[in-house]
């Protein structure tokens, strides 16, 4: 299996309060840019460039948004985002 050539990390989104630290600062490309609903349940979502709402959602809908922050009241969901790999010349100091 490639490990080498993956695009993309998902992050367990749990009942609870996740941030920056957890979603990803918005700078480096990969930040959450979606997220999926595993089970039913409410969430309200701080998108990066402001605003927020409250997204009730059943198993099995996205929503596609770039996340500052989020809080998961119920349910269970998953955000995703590109799998950031410095490319080589980055990673010998080129």
């Amino acid at each position: 299996m490639a490990f080498h050539n993956t695009n993309w990390t998902a992050v367990p989104l749990p009942v609870g309060t996740y941030t920056l630290n957890d979603l990803g600062n918005g700078l480096t490309g990969s930040t959450v840019h979606q997220v999926f609903c595993t089970t039913g349940g409410a969430v309200t979502i701080t998108a990066m460039g402001g605003g927020e709402f409250t997204w009730t959602a059943v198993a099995g809908q996205k929503v596609d948004v770039v996340a500052a922050k989020i809080v998961v009241a119920g349910g269970s969901f998953v955000g995703f985002k590109a799998n950031y790999a410095p490319n080589y010349r980055q990673q010998v100091g080129i």
